[in-house]
């Protein structure tokens, strides 16, 4: 396992070198692409697994571990650490390349590559016969590299690199079908969104740097219990920390930057699920849990401010998806939701709690997604669930598989979701900071519980409405069949780790975990020394989670098994005014339409006659100065002025054409022309030194 351990490189590396050679040959290769994505990825899957038990092997470091944890610096030695390459000397400072190892990257490494080996074969079959195949296969791999490379990273700046490959990869992935209005928009809105909260985390990280001289986590971990005690340098870190997690904002969608997600909805449903899944929106949360030796150490206030921002989106976004009818959206909504319970954890301290909902998603939404990209693709592209109805028994596989998926996230017993939920809600419900007020202090744990019935409502309601009832559109239903092999095998794939991995967390007998064998479960899943929990307050916790999913799911089967759709109708008509402002996602897009679109309109429209009129009208008035003193000036000769005109005519002819040529409009062609300029300067730059 050990040569798995150390050479981890290559897990990222292939699926770089497969996006470059499809990018490279894709009229030769064509629909083997696909097939040359699924060989890469299952290799890199293959490749984390003996990395994740050689790391699990080495057992070790439990009481470096313990110690991390206590201390809130949340690192340990990496099992495995390479420094690539010595990018930027500066006097006594210097930032590295480096990839490492250690125990959360071990895990994030599995669920990485196995989503995507789903993915991409499922790509096969649900991406069949469209003209851009290729360049799907060519993004999607490109997209598993950022994220790859953000879980390897060592350091900060090799995490942002990473963290902007895949905001380009979900620019192209969104605007797959950029010829249509709504992926197009999609893509734009998403990656300017998430620009928002990337220009915050670039000032962050310049802070950290500032104030600690170092960007690796091990530099991190080891300087900033020192640092915090001066109270400005204590200060500057909490500033950095707080912008750092703006960037988890925009990428993870959470509020007030969480309105780029369901337009994301808009590009291929296999591209979605590795959005939601495994990649993108993830690496919010992945940067947070990373970087706690920063967000454990300075004021409580930059925790507590996380806390609330993700107890606040979950509760906020469940809401929104219990009134949508577009059955991705509905899982869209339900991502923001999640994430925002992961959010909330790391808030609340709670490291292990917020990294294990990370993985237990993972799975169950990149299941949820592709079956729903199964029905999708059975019901001849129709995404409405109130055109649906009775499926289950035209597509069994995709039925029984979509169940695990929405048992596990609607946190039924059993299932992964039931064990990673009720630990946040337990870091929820055992939080108690200094100074705050006691009833302060419960409402994250009422918002998350408010959030697990929401959650068990509206998947309950979109099962009913999909799989359930009798067709509401008979022609659709007629016409329905399952899906090919190709994409039903991976949902049977994902169900596996979807139903059984979170009994890894608590399941096992306490003494299993002290055991010589099986050690290595309590480096990845526990934290000891964080805090020690009542054994009633966990039980406490598992009872009120558990009932208010069971009420959760409960409500759905009533209201639309049993209620009919007259009384229903009548109810809304009651309630209006909550229902279209919850139908209409509480009016945020439009506030944005309001204030930021229409001051950026307003202001662009100002600067275009700032440009014109002031810039242009200097200008020209040069011009116009210049024709009046050459007139007033009998003295000079008009016939030389005239020369000079059709000279330096005749040499702005001859450039342009010349510049004509580079000047195409192509942005594939700049971006080459850029990539060879910065490859020359740097072997130049290389030889010169």
């Amino acid at each position: 396992m050990d040569m798995f351990l150390h050479s981890a490189w290559v897990i990222a590396a292939l699926p770089l070198t497969i996006a470059a050679l499809i990018a490279m040959f894709s009229r030769q290769l064509k629909d083997k692409a696909g097939w040359l994505g699924v060989a890469g990825m299952f290799v890199a899957f293959v490749w984390s697994i003996g990395v994740f038990f050689a790391v699990a092997a080495a057992g070790g470091g439990h009481e470096e571990a313990a110690a991390a944890a206590h201390e809130a610096a949340f690192f340990t030695t990496p099992a495995w650490h390479l420094v690539w390459h010595n990018w930027a000397p500066f006097g006594p400072y210097q930032i590295d390349l480096g990839l490492m190892v250690d125990h959360l990257t071990a895990i994030m490494l599995v669920v990485v590559t196995l989503v995507s080996f789903c993915v991409q074969l499922y790509s096969i079959g649900y991406m069949h016969g469209e003209r851009r195949f290729t360049r799907f296969y060519a993004a999607i791999n490109l997209f598993t590299t950022g994220m790859l490379g953000l879980v390897l990273a060592d350091n900060l700046f090799l995490l942002l690199i990473s963290w902007e490959i895949m905001g380009l990869c979900s620019y192209l992935l969104i605007g797959h079908w950029y010829e249509q209005e709504w992926p197009k928009y999609g893509s734009i809105k998403a990656f300017l969104t998430t620009r928002v909260g990337d220009v915050g985390m670039m000032v962050g990280i310049w802070v950290i740097f500032m104030v600690t001289r170092t960007l690796t986590w091990e530099g991190l971990a080891s300087t900033i219990p020192e640092l915090v005690k001066n109270p400005v340098q204590a200060s500057a870190l909490a500033l950095g920390a707080f912008l750092i997690f703006t960037g988890a904002v925009g990428k993870s969608s959470q509020f007030p930057l969480h309105v780029w997600l369901p337009d994301a909805m808009a590009g291929p449903t296999p591209g979605s699920a590795l959005i939601h899944a495994a990649t993108m929106v993830a690496a919010g949360v992945y940067l947070v849990g990373r970087t706690f030796m920063i967000f454990g150490n300075v004021a409580p206030w930059v925790l507590t401010v996380v806390a609330f921002i993700g107890g606040f989106t979950a509760l906020f976004a469940a809401s929104i998806a219990t009134l949508r009818w577009d059955i991705k959206e509905v899982l869209a909504f339900s991502t923001i939701s999640q994430l925002g319970y992961m959010i909330m954890a790391l808030g609340l301290g709670g490291w292990a709690a917020g990294n294990f909902h990370l993985m237990t998603h993972a799975f169950f939404k990149a299941l949820l997604f592709l079956a729903a990209g199964s029905i999708i693709h059975a019901h001849h592209h129709n995404q409405l669930m109130h055109k649906m109805g009775g499926l289950r028994k035209k597509i069994p596989i995709t039925f029984w598989t979509w169940l695990v998926g929405y048992l596990a996230l609607a946190g039924f017993p059993g299932f992964s979701g039931f064990f990673s939920k009720d630990e946040l809600l337990l870091a929820a419900w055992t939080w108690a900071p200094a100074g705050m007020n006691p009833l302060v202090a419960k409402l994250p744990f009422i918002m998350a519980l408010l959030t697990a019935f929401l959650t068990a409502y509206y998947m309950t309601r979109a099962t009913w409405l999909a799989f359930f009832g009798e067709p509401r559109d008979q022609h659709l239903y007629d016409h329905a069949h399952e899906s090919p092999w190709t994409m039903t095998a991976p949902l049977v794939i994902l169900a596996v780790p979807a139903l059984l991995s979170g009994w890894l967390w608590a399941a096992l007998p306490a003494e299993w975990f002290h055991s010589e064998s099986l050690l290595w479960l309590e480096h990845f899943f526990h934290n000891p020394g964080v805090r020690e929990i009542p054994t009633e307050s966990a039980v406490t916790v598992t009872l009120m989670a558990t009932t208010a999913g069971l009420v959760g799911i409960f409500s759905g089967w009533l209201l639309y098994a049993v209620v009919k759709p007259e009384t229903r109708a009548k109810w809304i008509q009651a309630g209006k005014p909550i229902y279209t402002l919850v139908r209409n996602k509480y009016y945020i897009d439009e506030f944005y339409e309001l204030t930021v679109i229409k001051f950026t309109q307003v202001a662009s429209v100002a600067i275009a006659w700032f440009d014109g009129a002031v810039v242009d009208g200097a200008v020209n008035g040069v011009g116009v100065i210049g024709n009046a003193f050459a007139d007033v000036s009998g003295w000079f000769d008009a016939n030389v002025i005239d020369q000079l005109v059709v000279m330096w005519a005749d040499i702005s002819r001859a450039i342009a054409a010349q510049v004509r040529r580079i000047s195409t409009g192509y942005v594939q062609q700049y971006m080459l022309t850029f990539v060879v300029v910065v490859v020359a300067s740097v072997l130049l730059f290389q030889v010169i030194r």
